[in-house]
């Protein structure tokens, strides 16, 4: 049989155990978080490249007779108040 101080030696061994478990898990979901938070930090700026790209290729494809564009003479002008 296993004496007393055997399993009271036994029972703070996994007590121990179990502190630095739940630290770990503590520990990985505070970088679980992190890492959630940065995804979606990229995919906004993922989103954000794309629809700067679709302007940018828009306004490549453009010419002088695409639909919508006209002659403004003199445009930085200000009107007078």
């Amino acid at each position: 049989m296993m004496s007393y101080v055997a399993v009271h030696q036994e029972k703070e061994l996994l007590e121990a155990i179990k502190l630095q478990l739940q630290q770990k898990i503590d520990e990985a979901f505070e970088h679980l978080c992190v890492l959630q938070d940065l995804r979606q930090t990229m995919l906004t700026d993922l989103q954000n490249k794309n629809i700067t790209l679709d302007i940018d290729v828009e306004q490549y494809n453009m010419n002088i007779d695409s639909n919508g564009i006209s002659f403004k003479p003199n445009p930085t002008r200000r009107p007078k108040q």
